[in-house]
């Protein structure tokens, strides 16, 4: 059932991408981005019941595979940019979000959800649910601070091209694009901060130790690490160009990482591997 509603939210956000597509092609049709923010509204509370029906189903063990990743990331990336949308008033970046959003989220409407090496009762633990939401929360904002970074390099070109056309007249400022890439990655260093402190209490409870040389855990502090210290470098004077470029950078690093410990089977225990006391720590 589950997949069923995930298709329709699907449907809903290849609409979205339409109305914003049509509005970022021609911005005197505000009708389109109207349309475009009401629709994604209407495909987020639609994805949101199809994650609801499916931890009914599978007792939320498939957030733990690639694809419950996927599905959790892009529908914070929607949650995000809704809410981003409300206060700054720049649809245009629709166009760039929505697509984006429809293309991670096509891989994940195909074969069968769920991952049986997770105890249910284990993936239901606090610190467990905070851990994700708050990692993949963090890697959504990330991911929109990635699309906005594309967006200033394209402006930069017009405007050093001194080709004020039509690319110039739909984009926001540069200085606008540089703020919102250094609030959405500053807003994203602090939520995949609580990640790693509720990973941390997880690993602890679970394994007896907070660290343990696990691939995820070195990935997850080097992104970590990467991540602070762009967010120092900007308080140093990094912004324009490239901090755009290192935001595009970082973002990719983040996503082949991320992507590799799911595909190489066994290479983490945080696959499913969580031991004796599993069952203990949800009580």
């Amino acid at each position: 059932m589950s997949i069923v509603i995930l298709r329709i939210a699907a449907a809903l956000y290849a609409a979205a991408a339409a109305a914003y597509i049509v509005y970022f092609a021609r911005p005197r049709h505000k009708r389109s981005a109207t349309i475009g923010f009401w629709v994604l509204a209407a495909a987020f509370l639609v994805h949101a019941a199809a994650i609801g029906v499916g931890c009914s189903e599978f007792g939320g063990a498939e957030f733990f595979g690639l694809r419950g990743g996927l599905v959790l990331l892009v529908w914070l990336l929607t949650g995000a940019y809704l809410f981003l949308q409300r206060y700054y008033k720049l649809p245009t970046i629709g166009a760039f979000v929505t697509p984006l959003a429809l293309v991670v989220l096509l891989p994940t409407l195909f074969g069968t959800p769920g991952h049986p090496g997770v105890a249910p009762a284990t993936v239901r633990h606090p610190s467990v649910t905070l851990h994700i939401l708050s990692a993949v929360g963090g890697v959504a904002l990330f991911a929109i601070a990635f699309g906005v970074a594309i967006m200033y390099l394209l402006q930069e070109r017009e405007v050093k091209g001194k080709r004020f056309g039509a690319l110039f007249s739909r984009l926001p400022s540069l200085d606008a694009l540089d703020q919102m890439i250094q609030r959405l990655v500053r807003a994203g260093f602090v939520v995949y901060t609580v990640a790693l402190v509720a990973g941390t209490i997880t690993a602890t409870a679970v394994w007896e130790s907070a660290w343990s040389w696990d691939p995820q855990q070195v990935i997850s502090l080097g992104i970590w690490i990467l991540y602070g210290a762009m967010v120092q470098l900007r308080h140093s004077g990094w912004h324009g160009r490239r901090y755009a470029l290192m935001t595009l950078v970082g973002f990719v690093i983040l996503l082949s990482s991320m992507v590799s410990l799911k595909i190489v089977p066994g290479v983490t225990r945080h696959a499913g591997d969580y031991g004796p006391r599993a069952a203990e720590v949800s009580q």
